[in-house]
């Protein structure tokens, strides 16, 4: 018995409130343990904040009561909201008498109050429509530095905070400043947090440089979302060791590709590659080869590189440089699928008929060696029918014309299925060999950025269902249907804005908002509308349970594609090739469906941090 299962066991019953003799009545006998267990495990279950302890000694999940579990965001004016970890609805208010020390990034629980209460014979108001909350308890300080300007006075030094959403300015004692001077960038690490009667104090843990100091602003960043560019030596030397070409052994049990016309298609500057390609056009359909770079032969469970990719879960990718999820002997060396050397993969092999619907699926474990390493630029030029191209890989271009064919069947068919297409501009910074800032543009998106956009989407389709059919763990990409409230405000935006577009509120199907993106498709209001609707949407995270992908138009979902910078995609491969080798049972099956929740959401989490560090990058450098 687990705190999983106790705690599903909590949420499936009527009753909201039991008492612990209550709890081992109804479930002790079920789930196999005693009431000593039980008190450890609700005990924990508080300290999680997953179920709440009345003063009546009964225990309640938070789904059932109105407090709610999440992340609580700061604004410098001393108010700040809650973003929900776990249930659909708005982001909570919480005005400054009701944050009750809590500090941007904390995780809290809030007690919903009404949005308009009397206070002192007046009535106070929360912002806007917004629900208001209360904190009730900070289950956990997720912020343990800072960074920010030093500025130094006579008795001590204060730090200005980069990040805003942190209120206070840190107070800094003559015996923790290392010898900062003034206007240079440093790192804080927090001793005190603020309250009503204080302000914070810290101590300068590290000297970042002085703030006009070339590349000390990625560098700000980068530490003040607790991001790391180095790997500890244990890593490194761990990845070293078992990034070797591979061998017979290695090569055993897998399905022998490396005679098919096989290659990669990426950005001029990518460096690892983990995905490659082939295609063959029969006569009834297609059959399209996707082969993915098999990551966790070299990356095993509980590894030390293992733990320290769990850590990071992704890749983040910023204009001057990129911090890997893995070392990169093995996301630019041995897991990448370079030309003309073999590589070991998780292959996906699908059989499509005239109209792209698929017919079968197969995967296997596979060797391959790609052919060429080629560039969305010269794939697209091939397409358009550059004649200096298409003589220089002629053994490529019928393969790429029915690669195109197909994408384009199946975007017809994701179309007809009401997948969402949002039309908005993506900014690309390119950088000098100085780490200057050299040109800012749209970026393209080509024929050839779709085709593998299609052929990944429906790769990760395929597995998705292979998951839910084998009834095995896995870690699914849940992208659920907009809130009620969400489509409200859309709804009123566009009024107000003359439209006649407005969408169904309650439970909108994908078709009902792709109607509204086809219906602005080239007018003035396009980019305004597109955005409005984005915003309206849910956010896309990592789940156990397949929830379907709104955006996708899809009851089933899943990251497989990029194991090199996406953890989801390695636990993944890890359970598919246990259940190839008929090991995924007992305590395996066991293990890995406590994994998969544990893997979700810390991707979800570290996902969320990635995105919110490459925007503030971006923006700092438009």
């Amino acid at each position: 018995m687990n705190k999983r299962e106790l705690l599903q066991r909590l949420r499936e019953l009527k009753e909201t409130y039991l008492t612990e003799s209550q709890i081992f009545r109804v479930v002790g006998e079920n789930l196999n343990f005693n009431q000593t267990n039980l008190k450890q495990i609700l005990n924990e279950l508080v300290e999680s904040g997953d179920i709440v302890l009345t003063e009546r000694h009964k225990y309640a999940v938070i789904e059932k009561t109105s407090i709610v579990k999440g992340h609580f965001i700061g604004n410098i004016k001393g108010f700040g909201f809650v973003e929900r970890i776990s249930e659909k609805g708005e982001d909570i208010f919480i005005p400054e008498r009701a944050v009750n020390g809590a500090v941007h990034g904390d995780t809290v629980l809030v007690k919903i109050v009404p949005k308009s209460m009397k206070r002192n014979g007046r009535k106070e108001r929360s912002s806007g429509d917004s629900t208001e909350g209360e904190i009730l308890r900070i289950i956990k300080r997720d912020l343990k530095n800072i960074v920010g300007t030093f500025m130094l006075f006579s008795g001590g030094a204060v730090v200005v905070p980069d990040d805003k959403r942190f209120a206070d300015q840190v107070f800094i004692k003559v015996d923790g400043m290392m010898g900062a001077k003034t206007n240079q960038k440093v790192v804080v690490e927090i001793t005190d947090y603020p309250s009503r009667n204080q302000m914070a104090v810290g101590k300068v843990i590290e000297i970042l440089g002085d703030v006009n100091d070339l590349g000390v602003d990625t560098l700000s960043i980068i530490r003040s979302f607790g991001l790391t560019e180095k790997f500890s030596k244990e890593v490194l030397l761990e990845a070293d060791s078992v990034a070797h070409e591979p061998d017979a052994r290695d090569k055993m049990g897998r399905k022998d590709y490396t005679n098919d016309l096989v290659i990669t298609i990426d950005g001029d500057d990518a460096r690892d590659f983990d995905d490659a390609i082939g295609l063959n056009k029969t006569a009834d359909g297609y059959e399209l080869f996707v082969h993915i770079a098999d990551v966790s032969h070299y990356v095993t469970q509980d590894s030390e590189i293992d733990k320290e990719a769990f850590r990071r879960a992704t890749s983040v990718y910023f204009p001057d440089m990129v911090l890997p999820m893995l070392p990169e002997a093995l996301c630019n060396n041995i897991c990448s699928l370079k030309p003309d050397v073999e590589r070991l993969t998780l292959s996906v092999e699908i059989k499509f008929d005239n109209r792209a619907n698929i017919k079968h699926y197969e995967i296997h474990k596979g060797v391959i060696k790609s052919r060429n390493r080629m560039t969305y630029r010269k794939v697209t030029k091939i397409l358009e029918g550059d004649n200096a191209l298409c003589k220089e890989y002629a053994h490529l271009v019928e393969m790429l014309k029915n690669m195109e064919e197909l994408a384009k069947l199946l975007i017809k068919r994701r179309d007809k299925a009401g997948q969402l297409d949002f039309n908005l501009p993506e900014v690309q910074i390119d950088m000098d060999e100085k780490n200057k800032i050299k040109d800012i543009y749209r970026k393209p998106r080509e024929m050839s950025d779709r085709l593998i956009e299609q052929f990944m989407v429906v790769t990760n389709e395929v597995v998705a269902r292979y998951m839910e059919d084998s009834q095995i763990p896995a870690v699914y990409r849940v992208h659920e249907t907009p809130t009620e409230e969400k489509m409200k405000i859309f709804n009123n935006c566009v009024k107000g804005m003359g439209l006649n577009l407005t969408i169904q509120e309650i439970e909108p199907e994908p078709r009902d908002v792709q109607k509204v993106l086809i219906a602005v498709k080239d007018r003035p209001m396009e980019i305004i509308v597109n955005s409005l609707l984005l915003r309206s949407m849910q956010k896309a995270k990592y789940y156990e349970v397949p929830l379907g992908h709104f955006g996708l138009a899809l009851s089933d979902y899943c990251h497989f594609t990029s194991p090199i910078r996406r953890y989801p995609d390695l636990t993944i491969h890890r359970i598919i090739k246990k259940t190839m080798d008929g090991e995924m049972h007992g305590r395996m099956f066991d293990f890995y469906e406590d994994f998969v929740s544990r893997s979700a959401e810390q991707s979800s989490n570290r996902e969320r941090l990635a995105d919110e560090a490459e925007r503030t990058v971006d923006d700092l450098k438009k």
